[in-house]
């Protein structure tokens, strides 16, 4: 092999170079990202059934649609809701899912086959299976008083932005379409003697589209166009309508006619107190730089503010700037951690082999980033972090080379002959280290769900430089080293030598005091476990506040905009409050991919808070609660900041199940009170509602029977009379207008006025109300919950800073086994609970593969159990740092502490591996195992010091970074890291002195 290098080293510096290259065009040409993009697992599937109550639509919709989708193999769960009028259903696919499409087709097929159980007069059902997209640019279009008005320019600037460059798709919300109400004068048509009925018949033949031919003069066909449908809203009201005794009066004598915005209210949207029009940019992602595509949409906003004056354009969330932040911000840390990695290097090693040294880490990480880039890599924050673990590591194969080369040239050995034992001797050493880190990064690489996907830019940058590095150095290394390397000065002061051997004599004659003093720390660490935090994944670090506000069910759409404007009033008020934006019917856009969308309801809105920093939150957040708790009783809210990780609907979530419903409302109740109590837990709230009033018609059949009247016929009337029936539509536009006919007060229709209604028969003869039905007010569910066609009550909470979701759960657990719940209740966790297990569960899955990698490897360098056995006792010398590390700095041990472990072991197999081949080569010349043992630490000290050294000094920046992700797994690995190194470099060597006598023995040639 070596002789081969020596051979090619002028193609392999081309090589090199070329792939360095390809780094540097890759980086400024390759997609960026701030977080990875999810599968499209989630989607949310609408039907509506007007005119049905909560009990209606659960028993006709939700139950046939959750029967058929739980057949489907790829849907993990479905969470329904049932309201009046609409059903609502919330569908998961497994975690493992990655082929999406065909899976959401599969839940297409199953809703066809429930529609075929549905009642004929269901209306739409429409399938959202893109919930987890995240748009890139939120445009605000303001300037002026009439939302109609702001809807038609919103339109318009679609239109022109339309062909930006890696733009997938936009989309309006907050915007008005609208109607042309035709507002019936009951009077008027009972004195005129017409019927609803009558004027929808005359406007449907009025508004006919029909082909009037053409005609050809002088060799050219001439279209013939009938004038047959409204041309305008005077036309409408122009409209004849035939009286009884055969004469005519224009429809404006029996309707007011008017123009305006469609009823009920649409979602809305205020941009600081402005109300707006929001356009929603979405970029194709994976393939898409989103810095480069935010510079191309303000280039083009630009252009175009001058064109749409008066009109304001406005940015609400623009996420190319998140990215190129965090990008540049990690950038940073990079380059500081290579910064420190190099001055540590150049202190323990000297300037000379410093630089060779330090010159890999541009050589991996360039190849790397081209690598990466060629395999269809997206560059976010995920992946630089990978970068930034492994550069401490990366360094370490060229440390050992390096180091190794230069004490054979020390001792006269020539520079060839130098390099050639060295890569001899360290190939298999340092292949097999590089393969135990490599497997310990094998379950994460392999693992799958939300949380590998997240987290997956990390094993794999981890593993692509780490490959690099070791071939690099066996290959560039030696070459540079044997080139440049001189003998060094004998009489130079060394103190990491005379540490070395002061090491060494203590680990020869002292094994079993050392053994038992890691055994005691060991134990010693471990019992600081019961006061660690677990967390699952922390809070973002953005500066702001998501208010999440919730009326009482029924409530109308109005009442909630007053409501959530006086909110924003007073916070407008307060110095912490930057920005506010309101969205009132809807939760808004999904600005950042941790924020779950709910389904549009005339009861729910959410306020999003800019604050100066992250520090101002906290404050802000319990000023909203104590301000709507005092102020504004009727409205329930959650106050967070933004999260990370997978979506999730609140840190703490408890589902409670009960086939009894007084029972399962109790146990909620119960669950929501405890909660209450339970340390952290704030915001808590559970789903249970208080029920509607609603109006019943009890409908007289004999006596409406003798007026010719059914009870479809008293239904369709009150219908028209509050909603409104489409008519016919307005053709003139761009898009359809359809025309209402309803009553003029419509749905602020009185009860008073609602019984004096007249109702008409097919003969046109009107008929009160009150003459053929009584009027009962009654006391109804609002809405029915269930998941997986079961019943269930839901209980959340979010958590105050400094708490974990496991301190909430295990106040809620002490309180409920004081006062256990009604016999035959289920609890199930969601939330951080549930996502923790999930992930750890998909690690554990493929943990075996990883281990039988790591054991595949320390076989095939070590050809023994024992040896195997020593090198694995290093595991748990990991955690005398860790756990720790984590009380004392106060870091929750979470996702980000457990990719720290994986790390960490890593490392510390790699010093074990490497201490271990110089065990066993000084057996094979011939020493004992108290010598063996004592030259192994002495030479391998320094750099195993060294590597922890750069290892630490890379995560330092990441640890002191204002970051809210990456400061607890940096911390888990420097405080393991400083820990596991002393006792690695004590308590293996022991063992070796007391368990190993000799080297592998070969196997006899006996006969036969």
């Amino acid at each position: 092999m070596t002789a081969r290098l020596l051979r090619c080293q002028r193609l392999l510096g081309m090589v090199v170079t070329m792939l360095g290259l390809l780094g540097i065009a890759a980086y400024t040409t390759m997609p960026r990202q701030e977080d990875p993009s999810f599968p499209a697992r989630a989607g949310l599937l609408t039907v509506s059934y007007p005119g049905a109550n909560a009990e209606t639509v659960e028993r006709l919709i939700l139950q046939p649609l959750a029967d058929e989708l739980l057949q489907v193999e790829e849907v993990d769960y479905t969470s329904g809701t049932a309201r009046t009028g609409v059903a609502v259903v919330n569908i998961r696919l497994y975690q493992t899912i990655y082929d999406t499409d065909s899976a959401w087709d599969r839940v297409r097929q199953a809703m066809e086959r429930a529609r075929q159980e549905f009642p004929d007069d269901v209306g739409r059902m429409v399938l959202d299976d893109r919930l987890t997209n995240t748009p890139t640019v939120v445009l605000a279009v303001g300037g002026a008083p009439s939302v109609t008005e702001l809807s038609e320019v919103a339109e318009r600037l679609k239109t022109t932005l339309s062909d930006l460059p890696g733009l997938s798709r936009i989309e309006l919300e907050g915007e008005v379409d609208e109607q042309i109400t035709l507002a019936l004068d009951d009077a008027a048509i009972y004195r005129l003697g017409i019927s609803p009925a009558r004027v929808l018949e005359t406007l449907a033949q009025r508004n006919q589209t029909i082909p009037g031919g053409f005609v050809v003069s002088h060799g050219r066909r001439l279209s013939v166009l009938p004038n047959s449908e409204f041309a305008s809203v005077d036309a409408i009201r122009a409209t004849p309508i035939e009286l009884p005794d055969g004469s005519q009066v224009p429809l404006a004598a029996a309707a007011e006619v008017w123009r305006g915005p469609v009823e009920p209210r649409q979602p809305e949207t205020w941009f600081d107190g402005e109300r707006v029009v929001l356009l929603t940019l979405y970029m194709s992602e994976e393939s898409t730089d989103a810095i480069r595509f935010g510079r191309d949409v303000r280039e083009r906003l630009a252009q175009l503010r001058p064109e749409f004056a008066p009109y304001t354009l406005k940015e609400m969330f623009f996420q190319p700037d998140k990215v190129e932040e965090r990008l540049d911000s990690l950038a940073w840390s990079l380059v500081l951690a290579v910064a420190i990695i190099i001055a540590v290097v150049f202190t323990g090693m000297g300037l000379r082999m410093g630089l060779l040294v330090a010159s890999i880490l541009p050589m991996v990480a360039l190849i790397s980033i081209g690598l990466y880039d060629l395999g269809g890599g997206v560059l976010h924050q995920i992946a630089v972090i990978g970068m930034v673990i492994s550069l401490g590591i990366l360094i370490d194969n060229a440390i050992v080379i390096v180091e190794n080369i230069q004490t054979h040239i020390d001792h006269g050995v020539r520079r060839l002959d130098a390099l050639k034992r060295s890569v001899r001797e360290l190939a298999g050493p340092l292949g097999a280290s590089t393969g135990t880190t490599l497997a310990a990064f094998a379950p994460l690489l392999l693992s799958k769900g939300g949380t590998a996907d997240f987290t997956r830019g990390i094993p794999v940058m981890i593993m692509l430089t780490l490959s690099v590095s070791y071939l690099l150095a066996i290959s560039a290394v030696p070459l540079l080293a044997a080139r440049f390397l001189k003998p060094r000065r004998r009489h130079r002061a060394d103190p990491l030598a005379g540490l070395a051997g002061r090491l060494g004599n203590l680990v020869a004659r002292r094994p079993l005091a050392l053994i038992l003093a890691g055994v005691v720390l060991v134990v010693a660490s471990l019992a600081l476990t019961p006061y660690m935090k677990l967390q699952f994944f922390p809070n973002a670090d953005r500066p702001r506040v998501v208010v999440e506000m919730y009326m009482p069910e029924g409530t109308d759409q109005e009442r909630t905009a007053e409501v959530a404007a006086v909110l924003e009033q007073a916070l407008r008020s307060r110095p912490e409050a930057l920005e506010v934006h309101r969205f009132v019917g809807f939760t808004g856009p999904s600005f950042y991919y941790n924020l779950l969308q709910a389904p549009q309801a005339p009861n729910r809105g959410r306020m999003v808070i800019r604050t100066p920093t992250l520090a101002d939150t906290a404050p802000l957040m319990a000023w909203i609660r104590g301000y709507v708790s005092e102020r504004l009783p009727e409205l329930d809210v959650t106050v967070g900041v933004l999260g990370q990780g997978p979506p999730r609907a609140a840190p703490v979530e408890v589902r409670v199940l009960h086939p009894d419903d007084a029972a399962r409302e109790q146990a909620v109740r119960q669950v929501y009170a405890a909660l209450r109590a339970a340390p952290g837990a704030v915001d808590v709230r559970h789903d249970l509602d208080l029920g509607v009033a609603s109006i019943a018609i009890q409908v007289d059949d004999a006596s409406a029977a003798r007026y010719g009247i059914s009870r479809s016929d008293v239904a369709q009337s009150l219908y028209g009379q509050s909603f409104g029936v489409v008519a016919e539509q307005y053709r003139q536009e761009d898009d359809p207008i359809p025309l209402v006919l309803r009553s003029r007060e419509g749905t602020q229709l009185s009860l008073s006025r609602l019984l004096s209604i007249n109702i008409y028969n097919a003969q046109g003869q009107a008929v009160p109300l009150s003459a053929i039905a009584t009027v009962q007010t009654r006391w109804e569910p609002a809405a029915r919950y269930q998941r997986d066609g079961v019943r269930v009550g839901t209980v959340t909470s979010n958590l105050l800073p400094g708490y974990s979701f496991s301190q909430a759960l295990d106040g809620l657990d002490q309180a409920l086994a004081e006062s256990p719940l009604p016999a035959g209740t289920r609890l199930q966790y969601g939330g951080d609970a549930e996502g923790s297990g999930k992930a750890n569960n998909a690690l554990l899955t493929t943990a075996p593969i990883g281990i039988l990698l790591l054991l595949f490897f320390l076989i095939l360098q070590f050809n023994s159990f024992r040896r195997v056995g020593i090198i694995l006792l290093t595991v748990p010398l990991a955690t005398v740092g860790i756990f720790p590390g984590l009380v004392l700095s106060g870091s929750p041990f979470g996702f980000q502490s457990l990719l720290g472990v994986i790390a960490l072991v890593g490392v510390v197999v790699n010093n074990a591996i490497v201490l271990l081949d110089v065990v066993d080569r000084q057996l094979d010349q011939g020493d004992g195992i108290r010598e063996a043992v004592r030259q192994a630490v002495t030479q391998r000290t320094r750099p195993i010091l060294l590597t922890t050294a750069t290892t630490v000094a890379g995560l330092l920046p990441l640890a002191f970074s204002g970051s809210t992700l990456w400061p607890p797994m940096a911390w888990a690995i420097i405080s393991g890291l400083l820990a596991s190194t002393v006792l690695t470099l004590l308590v293996v060597p022991s063992m070796c002195a007391l368990v190993i006598r000799r080297p592998v023995p070969e196997m006899e040639n006996a006969p036969a």
